[in-house]
């Protein structure tokens, strides 16, 4: 299981570094696991998306050129009286030292100068544009469309996922942040991951199952932790060292319930026995005592 869990880190690890990742907020989850196979998985809370770029992708704010801002003034050589032309990067102002070899004075910008920065400021906003766009194109494809910081992007990313199958609620509410429930039942063949966004390029699972050898199923949740586990680890560290970034925090109860095998699970008691039946639960975040995500693992009998 550790050997999986770094391996779920170096997967997540190109995420971190683009600065963006979809990851719970405040949340209750279940999963309900019986040992023919047969499953009912539930989750209910939030879902944001942390970007370590403060500003987000929203779209930047274009100060539009004002050419009443710039300032021009002359360089004067006391001595000769050579004059120098100096624009806003350059501009001086006089002072009061008389013995100074020069000496400065204002001066209405001419109109070649105006026309020269009007260009450049418009050339700078163009390649922060082009910059952004392509930012925003590759974000999109990472999360499945979504684009962090991009309110009307994300509203649309929403009224989408509600359309999939066990998204009875996907809405936006703002500062990157859903407000979800999801609920779906089935047979496990293969795997299970939630969230699984389409068209996602990159995933990163709050829940993962993965079958093992022995009819046995691996029970993960790489973004399931507070700030000791695996997201918070990696966000400290993009954020070097400086703390946890601004984010609503990980905060929720995760249970299984399952009449399999339990072979091992690091939930804080345990698991809980109710005749057949087997109930593990973590409290996940700053109240909860586990640092790390919540694990087990469960051999089914067919």
């Amino acid at each position: 299981m550790r050997e999986l869990f770094k391996f779920l880190a170096t997967l997540s690890v190109p995420l971190l570094l683009s600065g963006c990742l979809l990851i719970p907020g405040k949340f209750d989850s279940k999963m309900l696991l019986q040992k023919d196979g047969q499953y009912t998985f539930f989750y209910n809370g939030q879902m944001q998306i942390f970007s370590g770029d403060e500003k987000g992708l929203g779209g930047q704010s274009y100060t539009p050129f004002d050419p009443d801002s710039l300032k021009c003034s002359s360089k004067i050589d006391n001595e000769t009286g050579e004059v120098t032309l100096l624009d806003y990067e350059n501009y001086g102002s006089s002072d009061d030292d008389t013995d100074a070899p020069y000496r400065y004075e204002d001066r209405e910008c001419s109109k070649e100068e105006i026309a020269t920065k009007r260009q450049e400021h418009e050339d700078r906003n163009a390649r922060r544009k082009k910059k952004e766009d392509e930012q925003k194109a590759a974000m999109g494809s990472m999360f499945g469309g979504a684009i962090p910081g991009d309110d009307e992007n994300l509203k649309k990313f929403a009224e989408q996922l509600a359309k999939y199958d066990g998204w009875n609620k996907v809405e936006y509410v703002g500062d990157d942040m859903f407000e979800v429930e999801y609920a779906i039942s089935g047979r496990f063949d293969q795997t299970f991951s939630f969230p699984s966004i389409p068209s996602a390029t990159m995933q990163f699972p709050f829940v993962q199952i993965i079958r093992r050898k022995g009819q046995e199923l691996e029970i993960l949740t790489p973004a399931m932790a507070g700030p000791g586990g695996l997201f918070g680890a990696m966000a400290m560290k993009e954020m070097g060292g400086k703390g946890m970034p601004e984010m609503s925090p990980i905060e929720g109860t995760f249970v299984i319930e399952t009449d399999g095998e339990v072979l091992t699970n690091n939930s804080a008691d345990g698991y809980v026995s109710n005749g057949a039946n087997k109930t593990m639960t973590w409290e996940v975040g700053k109240d909860g005592a586990l640092g790390e995500s919540p694990r087990a693992i469960v051999k089914l009998t067919r």
